[in-house]
């Protein structure tokens, strides 16, 4: 057999590859062109769809089996046990608007982590997630509850619809919602 008259170097090929891709290679995007994109889960209390920061929600949940607490406020729906722990389950209409949800089976439960514990929320609608850009952000807030107001600090807007953004933090820290029992 004969040997063909074009050998080529493999380390030669290899280097006429790097500089081909290197000629058609498209940058990264500077990072003065990357939009910051912020997310949440949106949700409603009452009449008012909001959205809660991603980092202040651990799970939603379909209402579990609960067991009922005597002694209590009319806003705590009961204890549940999810997964082999006690999760105090709250009733966020109930609490925020002194009017209990009407069909709460219905609802869902946003599960937040404050300060170590869990707790869950049942509110009436989950929308899921929710992404926005950081331009979508304004600090006009639109007409919501009164009792919902200290709770909001923006709101984001999209598709001409308003997202006020609800900080289950600042919640929590309220003295209202630390004093459950009657």
């Amino acid at each position: 057999m004969s040997e063909t008259a074009h050998t080529v170097d493999p380390f030669l090929l290899l280097q006429d590859i790097e500089r081909r891709c290197e000629l058609n290679a498209e940058g990264l995007p500077r990072l003065d062109m990357v939009e910051q994109k912020w997310v949440g889960v949106g949700f409603r209390i009452g009449a008012d769809k909001l959205i809660a920061p991603m980092d202040e929600v651990k799970e939603i949940l379909d209402l579990p089996k609960f067991t009922n607490v005597p002694g209590v406020k009319s806003w705590v729906v009961g204890v549940a046990n999810v997964r082999g722990n006690l999760l105090p389950i709250m009733d966020l209409r109930g609490f925020m608007l002194g009017e209990d949800i009407k069909q709460r089976r219905k609802g869902r439960v946003i599960v937040i982590n404050y300060k170590g514990f869990n707790t869950g929320l049942v509110v009436e609608e989950v929308y899921g997630m929710r992404h926005f850009m950081a331009k979508d952000e304004s600090q006009n807030l639109p007409v919501m509850h009164e009792k919902i107001t200290p709770f909001v600090e923006k709101v984001f807007i999209q598709d001409s619809e308003s997202w006020p953004v609800f900080s289950f933090r600042k919640m929590a820290q309220d003295e209202r919602f630390a004093q459950a029992s009657l």
